[in-house]
């Protein structure tokens, strides 16, 4: 996996982390984006180096009764937040994965272009 992620690197990867730190600074400027902005932060390494990890999300770590409510709340008021800039990466994201697809080396590329597309609609 480590050529794989050196090759996505240099490639892909670092203009993917520089777009997600840039957004993390522009919501870490609000208190209500802070927690927006260290999700963003996690989004840029794993857009950096994708393979060989998973996202998991917190309920299916914990378990859904072990997540308190207010954080289930909380996340829920801040997916709002997130989702018209969550469409415009998904749809970007969607675009590349297919024209990824186009040539036999690109399919790797779009494997995770695609699987970022689900995920970054609603973190």
């Amino acid at each position: 996996m480590g050529f794989f992620n050196f090759i996505w690197f240099l490639l892909f990867g670092w203009w993917q982390a520089l777009l997600y730190l840039i957004l993390s600074l522009l919501f870490a400027i609000t208190i209500i984006g802070f927690p927006i902005a260290k999700s963003l932060l996690q989004f840029a390494k794993l857009s950096a180096f994708p393979f060989g990890k998973e996202v998991i999300k917190e309920t299916e770590l914990k378990g859904s009764d072990n997540v308190s409510a207010v954080r289930k709340v909380g996340g829920m008021i801040l997916n709002i937040i997130w989702v018209p800039i969550g469409i415009v990466l998904a749809v970007i994201y969607l675009a590349s994965g297919i024209l990824s697809f186009i040539s036999i080396l690109g399919i790797p590329a779009g494997i995770v272009y695609c699987r970022s597309a689900k995920f970054v609609i609603w973190p």
